[in-house]
């Protein structure tokens, strides 16, 4: 079964390793997130050491139908991120495995 693990558990994990409080916890957390997303918006790649990067690009403009009504439709370009895994990273999960 796929578990997924929230912000709230990353700084109740985090509080409990520090010492810190999860109030304190819970800022840093935020400002981090929010320098990544400030550097992707700016078309930046955010990298971190060890971990991975946040690739940002803008997809192409293109052609599509409605499947309803058989019309054309343009899809306009749009933003999107793609991760790309830290080889360190990579080959400390496959050796958990």
């Amino acid at each position: 079964m796929k578990k997924t693990i929230t912000k709230k558990e990353v700084i109740e994990v985090l509080a409990e390793k520090t010492g810190l409080s999860k109030r304190t916890l819970g800022r840093i957390v935020e400002e981090i997130l929010e320098e990544i997303k400030l550097g992707l918006e700016r078309g930046e790649e955010v990298q971190i050491v060890r971990f991975g990067s946040f690739i940002p690009y803008k997809t192409k403009e293109k052609i599509g139908r409605n499947l309803k009504t058989g019309e054309v439709v343009k899809i306009p370009s749009f933003k999107k991120v793609r991760f790309k895994i830290a080889p360190q990273f990579k080959a400390e999960l496959q050796d958990e495995t």
